[in-house]
């Protein structure tokens, strides 16, 4: 993993209690606002819920409206779902109802999240 190399960029490192860790980036320019609430929040924790096999998320306690916000997205892809306010992992390629804030991309590690049942613990923080 390379160390956290500018303001644009942010590293994270995503903890499945049990079951091992994921890394990933999150950029500014993709959602600014959204992830400015999200950075002020860390260390998040919650406990995971699964849409079918097509992304994985947490609830936090963030309420933001959609920015840059989309509805196609890809397998590793991190976003935020204003709508409920949850921080989703997606699994695969898939198209959603509702709008997603893209926030960044899983760089490693998303077959600890493909295993990850309802319920099980997830610790979001920075990592440098």
């Amino acid at each position: 993993m390379e160390p956290q190399t500018s303001v644009s960029k942010l590293n994270i490192k995503i903890e499945v209690h049990g079951k091992g860790n994921v890394f990933g980036q999150i950029f500014r320019h993709l959602a600014p606002i959204t992830l400015n609430s999200v950075v002020r929040n860390m260390p998040l924790k919650g406990r995971a819920n699964k849409f079918k096999n097509q992304f994985v998320y947490i609830i936090l306690a963030i309420i933001i409206g959609t920015e840059k916000a989309k509805k196609k997205l890809q397998r590793g892809d991190i976003g935020f779902l204003s709508s409920n306010g949850a921080l989703c992992f997606f699994l695969e390629d898939c198209e959603v109802a509702m709008s997603i804030n893209p926030l960044g991309k899983v760089t490693s590690g998303l077959d600890v999240l493909m295993n990850i049942k309802a319920g099980d613990v997830i610790l979001i923080d920075i990592h440098s």
